[in-house]
């Protein structure tokens, strides 16, 4: 059967962009024999992963008429009136052009609305945009709860599979959107860190942490895009609460590309004289970042957003304690985190003198977190996901095909 997987997410998306990398080195390893997997490419970020792993691919670049395209198929009538005439999107004249049997979105592409006469599969984000749509980056044209919405709407009219990555994305599917259960399948995200580390332990990440002058205290790593949501606000605030109570061996670490908020973060940082707790990295490589995840004291998430994310689950792999917003997370996981009252900055201080004065204690617990990773959250787990969608689509396909 022939798959195309269809990519449009760049490394400036963050998440979602290592998530797809790693998928790309997941269906390659494990189902590229069984499947003819074409990739069908809207951005250049992946001429990395285009070269090592030789893929099979084409390009399919934005013009003046696939806007226009775009465009008409947001409005019912105008679709029906261009289809009367052209029949088919550029889109899917490509994949028809190149026999697909079924496509998979691997991120909430727009272009999914572009398609009515191939069957496909697709990856959506968290639902939470319908339960926090006042933050300002469910306002912007791109990511607003409109755009997501009729992308979504679509989706669970038309997809054969809907992937999402926890129960409680599942849940809100359903009660937001009608979709059908038997249709929505949890796929943890995949990750690109723990393949990397695996395959290059004898890099010297001492070397490259070195080079990036992180003091030598209790690193806190926060590793996520500057969009409001993701609250890096609620870390100064617990940096300030540290700095009352003469708590001087912590320090905080940011990673991630502005989305909304990096200029506001920085001058509150100035303003409140906490710079003395605080490097902000715009960009880290995979070994970079590697680097300090082995380094580091724990990974920080207070974000209003995120019932599973990619940094969780690499803490797992790591064996590092993860600080998470309470009661966010979906309940199988919530025994693996330190969870955090995001109203009050003093409860990271209270559960950080907990893991320093029961060590034996905290280990358990992250000895428990990676045992999980290693049954649940691995390469041959998420493949064996897609392998079960694929053939069963074969199969349905067999009564026409």
């Amino acid at each position: 059967m022939k798959i195309g997987i269809y990519i449009n997410c760049r490394k400036s998306d963050g998440g979602i962009y290592h998530h797809v990398k790693n998928t790309i080195n997941i269906l390659e390893e494990f189902l590229s024999k069984d499947h003819d997997l074409l990739y069908i490419f809207q951005s250049k970020d992946f001429q990395d992963i285009k070269d090592i792993k030789k893929l099979k691919y084409i390009n399919v670049n934005e013009n003046f008429f696939s806007k226009l395209e775009n465009f008409i198929y947001k409005f019912e009538f105008l679709k029906k009136f261009y289809c009367k005439f052209f029949l088919k999107s550029i889109l899917e004249k490509k994949i028809e052009e190149n026999n697909v049997d079924l496509l998979y979105f691997t991120s909430p592409a727009e272009a999914c609305t572009l398609i009515s006469y191939t069957n496909y599969i697709i990856f959506l984000l968290s639902m939470q945009h319908r339960e926090l749509n006042f933050f300002p980056e469910y306002k912007d044209k791109g990511q607003s709860v409109e755009t997501r919405d009729y992308i979504i709407e679509k989706a669970t009219k038309y997809a054969f599979k809907i992937l999402v990555g926890a129960e409680k994305d599942k849940n809100l599917l359903t009660k937001f959107y009608n979709a059908d259960e038997k249709r929505v399948k949890v796929q943890p995200y995949t990750l690109n860190l723990p393949l990397i580390y695996e395959r290059n332990k004898s890099t010297d990440y001492q070397k490259i942490y070195n080079k990036l002058n992180i003091p030598n205290k209790k690193i806190f790593l926060y590793p996520a895009q500057f969009w409001a949501h993701k609250n890096h606000k609620f870390i100064l605030d617990t940096a300030l609460s540290f700095k009352k109570n003469d708590i001087k061996d912590v320090y905080f670490v940011f990673c991630g590309y502005d989305k909304v908020t990096l200029s506001y973060i920085k001058e509150l940082i100035v303003k409140q004289n906490l710079e003395e707790y605080f490097k902000i990295f715009n960009y880290l490589s995979d070994e970079e970042l590697i680097s300090i995840y082995l380094k580091c004291f724990s990974i920080i998430m207070p974000s209003y957003v995120g019932h599973t994310v990619i940094p969780m689950y690499e803490s797992f792999y790591f064996k590092k304690n993860i600080f998470y917003t309470e009661n966010l997370a979906d309940i199988k996981l919530r025994e693996f985190l330190t969870e955090i009252n995001i109203q009050d900055p003093n409860s990271v201080i209270k559960e950080y003198f907990k893991i320093i004065e029961n060590p034996k204690e905290n280990n358990i617990k992250l000895e428990k977190a990676r045992k999980y990773y290693d049954l649940e959250i691995n390469s041959k787990n998420m493949a064996e996901n897609y392998k079960e969608i694929f053939n069963e689509y074969k199969y349905i396909q067999e009564r026409w095909k």
